[in-house]
């Protein structure tokens, strides 16, 4: 069936979020409830430590604050709701092969995929080659690099966790080449304070102390910064936008490794993440990019003042109202995502393939918990039994199926497959579409792509993905 091309209005993000946070002074806990939207923070639902009782039929299980382990899926089953966005009961004569009733999920073993594995050893090799043509003062940072990845190869670290680390690694050895190459002394000098903070960031997001979905949310914005490091190496960049990008990646990581569990910090932090990546993309207009990375740039600042617990009350009381300044840079970098979002071509996809994109994206950005309460009547009954550790990604296994990888809380590896419009309309029910752009950046592209296909083939809304659409 031939699709009508489509044309989408984007429209703010994350500014009424933030707003909510700064309700609150920095760092306060009760803040939560003001930001249990994903896009603000990957820690959603709490998780728990112990089994909970058995849940009935109407009633899902509670949540303990403090917990690790993810609550079961509720027993009720789903209904019969997929035309406006709903899942169908595994037993529905229009549903024979629901995912929720797979017998044939496979366990893989506990250790790294060999993939991740691959990965570490060569990031690692890159680093250890690169580490004698770099200034004495970096060689500690190197180690601390090696020594985090080595850390992360452990059967316990989640798949999602242990892959930012990886690809944040990757990162810094284009800026460690940078620094060895003969470049000038000033970008030399900032990439080397640069490389010391990042790595320092991801030193902090694998503390064991640290809660594992905060983890996770610090180690997702330190991979979505450090994407900036091509552009910054890159000769052909600006001087002005690769400054002004430097100085985003090193705020937004010193921000990170001083203030991770303020619920102001998260919210920001995942908005400038996204700015990076909309900075970055390749359709963003260099008038977009520089307004998106001073406003950007201008917002950590204002964050900074915020959280500088060692300002007297008097400094404190000479200064403008941060907070009111962050709002309004937070509101500015809104309508400058959009503009981005706007200039960039619309994925011309298959439904699996935009599918595969939103779906991993949608897992990397939301907390875990929150994607087992939501995903529950969807995985397979040996998933349920264990529990889900960590959706990790999806790749593409047909049509309108998808294979999702994840990692079982006793660390096994499973994969099963799920059904495209059942798995994006519970998807789309965790990331509203007015939190798209600020939350997965550039793969925001491809949830509308994939909501466009179902609208159109399926007769399937996802969610309010495409309420403020207009077609083209």
């Amino acid at each position: 069936m031939a699709r009508t091309p489509r044309r989408y209005a984007f429209h703010r993000v994350n500014a009424s979020l933030l707003a909510a946070a700064l309700a609150f002074p920095a760092g306060l806990t009760g803040a939560v409830t003001a930001l249990q939207a994903p896009s603000a923070s990957r820690t959603d639902v709490p998780a728990q430590t112990t089994p909970p009782p058995e849940p009935t039929a109407s009633e899902p299980p509670p949540s303990t604050p403090g917990d690790t382990t993810p609550p079961p899926p509720t027993a009720s089953e789903p209904t019969d709701t997929s035309s406006s966005g709903g899942t169908l009961p595994p037993d529905s004569p229009d549903n024979p092969d629901n995912s929720s009733d797979t017998g044939d999920a496979e366990q893989e073993g506990s250790d790294p995929p060999a993939e991740q594995t691959e990965q570490i050893e060569d990031v690692t090799t890159s680093l250890n080659e690169t580490k004698a043509s770099l200034p004495e003062e970096l060689a500690p940072t190197v180690d601390e690099l090696t020594t985090t990845l080595e850390a992360v190869a452990d059967p316990e670290t989640s798949l999602q966790d242990r892959q930012e680390v990886i690809e944040s690694a990757q990162q810094l050895t284009t800026a460690l080449t940078t620094i060895g190459d003969d470049t000038s002394d000033e970008l030399r000098e900032q990439l080397v304070t640069l490389v010391q903070q990042v790595s320092s960031t991801l030193t902090v997001g694998h503390d064991p102390e640290v809660p594992p979905e905060e983890r996770s949310f610090l180690l997702l914005i330190v991979k979505r910064t450090t994407s900036a490091l091509d552009m910054i190496c890159d000769p052909e960049t600006p001087e002005e936008l690769r400054g002004q990008l430097i100085a985003v990646v090193e705020q937004v990581n010193h921000i990170l490794e001083s203030s991770w569990d303020g619920e102001l910090v998260r919210s920001f932090a995942m908005l400038a993440g996204s700015s990076v990546d909309w900075i970055t993309a390749p359709g963003t207009p260099q008038e977009v990019q520089n307004a998106l990375a001073e406003s950007t740039l201008k917002g950590t600042e204002k964050l900074e003042e915020i959280n500088d617990l060692a300002a007297s009350q008097e400094d404190r009381a000479k200064r403008k109202d941060p907070e009111e300044e962050l709002k309004e840079q937070a509101a500015r970098m809104s309508d400058q995502q959009e503009e981005a979002a706007s200039a960039q071509d619309q994925p011309d996809e298959s439904l699996s393939e935009a599918a595969v994109a939103c779906t991993t994206a949608i897992f990397e950005s939301v907390g875990e918990s929150a994607l087992v309460q939501q995903l529950g009547g969807l995985i397979p009954e040996s998933w349920g039994t264990e529990g889900v550790k960590d959706f990790w990604k999806a790749e593409e296994q047909g049509d309108d199926l998808l294979d999702v990888l994840a990692q079982l809380q006793n660390d096994e590896r499973v994969h099963a497959p799920f059904e495209i419009p059942q798995l994006i309309t519970e998807l789309a029910d965790l990331v509203p579409g007015s939190e798209l752009l600020g939350t997965l950046g550039k793969k925001s592209l491809n949830c509308l792509e994939t909501a466009s296909v179902l609208d159109q083939d399926f007769g399937i809304t996802a969610g309010t993905w495409l309420a403020k659409s207009d077609a083209g």
